[in-house]
């Protein structure tokens, strides 16, 4: 089970609606949110599985790699 979701972000991620992720878990459960009204795609799928690897492992590299993958994903939906 993932133990790391309270980690924080490197920079948190400011979205549009002046709203702000510092967390892991904040991003999961925005993604996750997306995921349940019906968005798909890949930039989905690489920052989920980004997210759960960040969450598991923890290690600074991880929770880089996917806040870089959550940018992406809000970056291709023009929500940045």
């Amino acid at each position: 089970m993932a133990r790391f979701w309270e980690t924080e972000l490197l920079r948190p991620i400011w979205l549009h609606d002046g709203s702000w992720l510092a967390t892991v878990g904040d991003c999961g459960r925005v993604l996750l949110q997306r995921f349940s009204e019906g968005e798909k795609g890949p930039e989905l799928d690489s920052a989920l599985k980004a997210l759960i690897g960040a969450a598991e492992a923890g290690r600074p590299e991880d929770v880089a790699f996917a806040e870089r993958q959550v940018r992406l994903f809000f970056q291709v939906r023009a929500l940045l």
